[in-house]
């Protein structure tokens, strides 16, 4: 079962199972915020939490 609470930004974010932590499953944190991501600790590169992903794919839109 998977709860949600809300961050400091006031979104809302999986805990529990969405979050891999029912599983076993340790996660990787983002790199920006330090939240819990939905990718496996083990999982090479860049991690980043759903609302960094979507803010990083803002920034890097093309704007024209």
């Amino acid at each position: 079962m998977s709860t949600s609470t809300e961050n400091e930004t006031g979104v809302a974010v999986a805990v529990g199972a969405a979050a891999g932590t029912a599983a076993g499953v340790e996660v990787a944190d983002c790199v920006h915020c330090g939240e819990p991501t939905e990718y496996p600790a083990t999982t090479r590169g860049v991690t980043l939490c759903p609302v960094c992903e979507w803010q990083e794919a803002q920034r890097t839109a093309c704007s024209g």
